[in-house]
């Protein structure tokens, strides 16, 4: 939220999205607004980053993994996992239309490649933080 604090963006424009949309949305939630989600450090002093996210919002992070997951699962012909059926579940439960929505998603993924593999999500692997034998070797 405080990215979004800048002084085009006041708090005072933001108050009437937290108390009219958002607040329809989370109405009938019990709880469980926001997800975080650990990813790697972005500087390089290597501290733990994480992006702090809204559930069942339009960027639902977890909503798009699921069907992706879903659409390279049934394009392979394989059948899905209990973690991917649960996964379902949650980012289904407690959206409007969710299950429509998720289909909606997975046909869209359908279409989509990820660096040239159109099977997998890919991720990247983190930087070791120790200087390589070449950055030793010019420091001395």
């Amino acid at each position: 939220m405080f990215k979004f604090l800048t002084p085009e963006k006041t708090p005072h424009e933001l108050l009437p999205k937290l108390f009219g949309p958002l607040r329809e949305r989370y109405a009938d939630r019990p709880g469980g607004y926001t997800r975080v989600l650990l990813i790697e450090p972005l500087k390089s002093d290597q501290a733990p980053s994480a992006i702090l996210e809204l559930v069942d919002g339009p960027k639902d992070m977890r909503f798009a993994m699921t069907a992706r997951t879903i659409a390279t699962t049934r394009k392979a012909g394989r059948p899905l996992s209990e973690m991917t059926e649960r996964n379902i579940e949650k980012v289904t439960r407690y959206r409007k239309n969710g299950e429509r929505e998720l289909q909606d998603m997975v046909k869209m993924m359908n279409g989509v490649a990820i660096g040239g593999r159109d099977d997998a999500v890919t991720i990247p692997r983190p930087r070791d933080p120790r200087p390589s034998k070449e950055e030793d070797e010019a420091t001395e």
